[in-house]
């Protein structure tokens, strides 16, 4: 099949998440891409790239190039109007969805839909309840695939006390640096907390986070260290090499790309809820199986502590069941599922 991809957002191709960090839904784009390629479709991935390029079969168009004349299958990524970037009425329109769905009921979208009827691709049960439709779509869900880097990497048998923090500073970070030195620890001094940042590692923070950089910083005396955000395999490396991923709810977020990364390669989590709600966490984890939501304070820190303390025995039974869970996920998965909406 000709299938085209189109997505508005900033500059990356099919290389760039082996070069340096990306975020979780570009990667995705990338990832279907070079998953639909290897499948023997003839894939075309436009986007904000500056300059053209094939990476893994598929063909990286900057934005502003001419559009094909045509194609057997579109996959609008994000935005609705995306939908309107390719004049061929008889190819099959695919929305993939990734954040808010509820854009979907502004008039202007609802005008979309109707006038190409696509098939609309949710990241997971929760995201697709989270749209009521004013009439009958085609709507499924396909839960994004994981990268051969995170799925193929091995859990170390004892790795050194460490914990990773992977989400954006304002979401919850504050939380669990009160809990770090006021519960974790004094209670074991020989622990690390591993906060992946680009704004905090770089300095470059704006007014918005400026008390939390301010507080990152003074932590630093309690073996909590800023790192850069790096490749997929270097952050494979990161996962496989600590104990625990600290992850705290996030209400915007429909998908935990961290998170299903991290547990494919094997490393636990403990969930901070704040006063999130945990529906959309319990898709990305088996509680109790291959981490923990923990209800409050005390027993975050609680946990926390049994997972970085010298006896390894929770960490050996969480790590075996999240790698052997949720390893399974890869992109040419992902990429059956898609094809079905076009079979």
């Amino acid at each position: 099949m000709n299938i085209v991809m189109i997505d508005d957002s900033y500059a990356f191709d099919g290389a760039t998440s082996g070069i340096r960090a990306l975020g979780g839904a570009e990667k995705a784009f990338a990832y279907l891409a070079g998953a639909l390629a290897a499948r023997g479709h003839e894939v075309t991935a436009i986007n904000r790239c500056e300059y053209q390029a094939s990476v893994d079969g598929v063909l990286w168009l900057p934005f502003e190039t001419p559009r094909p004349p045509e194609c057997d299958v579109l996959i609008a990524f994000r935005k609705p109007e995306l939908l309107d970037e390719i004049d061929d009425p008889t190819a099959k329109s695919i929305l993939w969805l990734w954040g808010q769905p509820k854009i979907l009921n502004e008039p202007v979208n609802q005008k979309l839909l109707e006038k190409h009827d696509p098939a609309l691709v949710f990241v997971g049960e929760h995201h697709r309840q989270a749209w009521k439709s004013w009439r009958d779509f085609q709507e499924v869900v396909i839960v994004p695939g994981i990268a051969d880097s995170f799925v193929e990497t091995e859990p170390g048998d004892a790795p050194p006390p460490v914990a990773v923090v992977t989400t954006h500073p304002l979401h919850g970070l504050r939380h669990i640096l009160r809990l770090w030195r006021e519960s974790i620890h004094p209670k074991n001094d020989k622990a690390e907390l591993h906060i992946y940042s680009a704004s905090l590692f770089n300095g470059a923070v704006n007014e918005r986070l400026k008390d939390i950089a301010e507080a990152v910083t003074s932590a630093q005396a309690i073996n909590v260290i800023i790192k850069s955000p790096v490749s997929d395999s270097e952050m494979a490396a990161a996962y496989s090499s600590a104990r625990v991923h600290f992850y705290p709810v996030i209400g915007t977020e429909y998908y935990g790309s961290t998170l299903a990364e991290s547990q494919a390669c094997g490393t636990p989590a403990v969930i901070y809820v704040g006063e999130g709600k945990t529906d959309i966490i319990k898709e990305c984890i088996g509680n109790g199986q291959t981490g923990y939501i923990a209800p409050d304070d005390d027993a975050f820190a609680n946990l926390a502590l049994e997972l970085l303390a010298e006896d390894t025995a929770m960490y050996q039974s969480l790590s075996r069941d999240a790698k052997t869970l949720q390893a399974g996920r890869n992109w040419q998965s992902a990429a059956i599922e898609f094809e079905a909406l076009w079979k």
